[in-house]
């Protein structure tokens, strides 16, 4: 989902509830089929909600205990509106009506404590020791629905005014036991320690999430304040009850922790995983499978168990790889036939490329004793220059690492990176001023093939966003040799990287093993670290490099 479609939910979401408030207010017009009718709408409205959010809940996370909380309390508060339905509109026996009445109240409890226990699992993680533990909070709180639904033995919840036979929750008729103010302790505090925890664990981190979070909870308490002093004391026709109010208040709760990444958000997973058209597996912990793409992934539990820490080889041209994520790991195949075929291709053709650039040597020493060189033979003397020392650095890789080494792989995939800047680079020096239109694609058609060929090194690369520019050709030389310079020093510690046009430069976004530190380059680089991301920025401006 992205942040447009993502944007366009949450519009519609406040516009249906906002729909499902005016349907309320027109419930007391007295006209019986129209009353019925709004009554209906604000109803389906708020169950339709509530049970598209919970499935987008199911597609935005990864199976996690957090998850399965977040669920079962969307679950919970459709039962709280429901409930709330049978008691005031269509039950009317009375025993029947009474123990409703008491199970009103176990959305109430149940769904406080299930944030707090989704806190306290976001708090410790999926792999903490004790896990588990947080669901021991459901005893105390389960004891405590017991003896609410038990009311009609003890009276500790309800003490009724009139006999049993007559009682079924009608104002008026009971005063409250010290049970009914133990169980609004139990959510207040529930309450209270979910919030603590999550402003313990994302003060530092992440202020912003914890400041829309804030917001929520002043709404909330705004709401609530508002409904109880204003509407409910003056008797006022309402948009919103008290039940709507605190069961959206939650949702925005847990909405909230998922957008601004206090819980652990995996965004349609399934969806990326199908587009990416790779054979893919996810697990648990244990290597249990919980998705897998239609391409499966034929590998033991020992193969995927040592694919965790570094990529192995099923056969000759299958290689599997896996990270690590919450709350298990995603393991995935890449065919590198074609690769293996075009390095013996690469090796053969070796010995050809090395005459080549003897005569490029050769004609080089001509030209520089030619006075009468024409624009032509300019323009090759130059592509030569600036493409002789890559040819002679894979000419070296190559020489240096015999082809049954376990390192030749890693240094042919290194030759393919700098055949993909010695190509384009050759494109960039054969035009001119005059011939580059403006704008053009020249600089993202170099650094998108150089982002393809990063993947030979296993780097998952890619080049995104805007691909024209203006620049002059100089400033696209420049820009194109900086970024070369520094994916050359990354190389080795690169994981993934994304890189984009910007009105006056390049910018790179990588997450790499080790900091090698910037290299020297052509033009300015600013370097920020954020999120465990390394961005880099090489500025057009001009100036010297650090």
């Amino acid at each position: 989902m992205d942040i447009r479609r993502q944007k366009r939910n949450t519009w519609l979401f406040f516009g249906f509830l906002l729909l499902g408030g005016v349907a309320n207010l027109l419930t007391k017009t007295r006209i019986s089929i129209v009353d019925t009718f709004m009554f209906s709408l604000n109803f389906m409205l708020y169950i339709g909600m509530l049970l598209f959010w919970m499935q987008s809940v199911r597609s935005r996370l990864l199976p996690t205990r957090a998850r399965s909380y977040i669920v079962a309390s969307a679950l919970l508060m459709i039962v709280y509106l429901l409930v709330r339905v049978l008691r005031f509109r269509i039950l009317t026996g009375i025993t029947v009506r009474r123990f409703v009445d008491y199970a009103y109240n176990i959305p109430m409890v149940l769904v406080p404590t299930l944030f707090l226990m989704t806190c306290i699992r976001i708090s410790r993680g999926e792999r903490a020791e004790e896990r588990g533990r947080e669901r021991l909070l459901l005893i105390p709180a389960c004891a405590l629905l017991l003896l609410i639904m038990s009311n009609d033995l003890h009276q500790l919840f309800y003490h009724r005014l009139i006999p049993l036979a007559e009682f079924h929750g009608i104002v008026g008729t009971y005063t409250y036991g010290p049970l009914f103010y133990f169980m609004y302790a139990w959510m207040v505090m529930t309450l209270l320690a979910g919030f603590a925890i999550l402003i313990r664990n994302a003060w530092r981190r992440n202020l912003r999430g914890l400041l829309w979070f804030g917001g929520v909870v002043l709404l909330w308490a705004a709401m609530s304040l508002l409904n109880l002093l204003v509407f409910t004391r003056l008797d006022l026709v309402r948009m919103y009850h008290a039940p709507e109010i605190h069961v959206f208040a939650m949702l925005g709760f847990f909405e909230v922790c998922i957008r601004n990444r206090l819980i652990p958000y995996n965004e349609n997973y399934t969806g990326f995983f199908t587009n990416l058209g790779l054979p893919v597996r996810i697990t648990d912990e244990d290597f249990t499978l919980v998705y897998e793409t239609n391409l499966p992934i034929r590998a033991s539990e020992a193969q995927l168990a040592e694919a965790a820490a570094a990529p192995v080889y099923l056969d000759e041209d299958t290689r599997l790889s896996g990270m690590e994520l919450r709350p298990g790991y995603a393991f995935w195949t890449e065919d590198e036939s074609e690769l293996h075929r075009e390095g013996r291709r690469l090796a053969e053709a070796n010995e050809i490329l090395s005459e080549e650039n003897d005569l490029i040597a050769v004609e080089n020493e001509l030209k520089e004793k030619k006075a009468h060189l024409d624009a032509q033979n300019q323009v090759y003397d130059r592509i030569a220059a600036a493409l002789y020392p890559k040819q002679k650095r894979i000419e070296a890789l190559l020489e240096g690492t015999p082809p049954e080494s376990e390192g030749f792989p890693a240094a042919l995939a290194r030759c393919c990176v700098l055949n993909a800047y010695c190509k384009r680079k050759s494109n960039l020096l054969l035009l001119s001023e005059e011939s580059l239109p403006k704008p053009n694609r020249e600089l993202f058609l170099a650094l998108q093939e150089s982002a393809r060929f990063l993947k030979c090194c296993g780097i998952d690369a890619a080049a995104m966003g805007e691909e024209y520019s203006a620049l002059p050709l100089e400033t696209v030389h420049a820009l194109y040799d900086s970024f070369e310079t520094l994916i050359e020093a990354f190389l080795p510690y690169l994981k993934r990287m994304t890189v984009s046009l910007l009105p006056g430069g390049v910018r790179l976004a990588m997450e790499a093993g080790e900091n090698p530190g910037l290299p020297e380059t052509e033009l300015p680089v600013d370097w920020r670290e954020s999120d465990g991301c390394t961005f880099l920025t090489i500025r057009a401006e001009g100036g010297e490099g650090r």
